[in-house]
């Protein structure tokens, strides 16, 4: 998939593990080289920090970290972007904590072990998602009639 006229997604991961958070970036660095910026932090708060600054289309973070966990991170960022797509990964969750994750605006999970082509799948449905939306909010706006 391509983007045309679209401006690229801004992907942040956030996992506590430093080797995930290297893997889950390697692994859409090389698919996604031309459509996305990354951001990795294996820090919360960083996350949090850059979020305040910039806009994140797609959040992809650990649900269960020490001191912010991905609901935390989840709610931190639908209130800065509504927009803001959330893919979780977990390795242990409960079914009530992915219930709960859902109804509070998460796109979708991934489970541990990490699943290359699974996160490549969901990444590019986010993607298309994201293509669908701009075509739709440019149409709007082209076709909007003043008022």
């Amino acid at each position: 998939m391509t983007i045309q006229s679209v401006r690229k997604l801004n992907v942040v991961v956030v996992d506590d593990d430093p080797s995930m958070k290297r893997l889950l970036l390697q692994v859409l660095a090389n698919q996604f080289e031309e459509q996305l910026n990354l951001w990795g932090f294996t820090d919360p708060h960083e996350a949090q920090q850059w979020m305040d600054q910039n806009c994140c289309d797609l959040l992809i973070s650990d649900i269960e970290m020490p001191d912010i966990d991905g609901m935390g991170m989840l709610i931190f960022a639908k209130r800065r972007n509504a927009w803001t797509q959330v893919i979780f990964l977990t390795g242990h969750s409960s079914w009530d904590r992915v219930t709960e994750a859902i109804e509070n605006g998460a796109s979708d999970f991934l489970l541990k072990p990490l699943n290359k082509d699974e996160l490549i799948k969901l990444v590019d449905q986010e993607l298309e998602r994201f293509i669908r939306w701009q075509t739709a909010l440019r149409g709007r706006k082209t076709t909007a009639v003043p008022g």
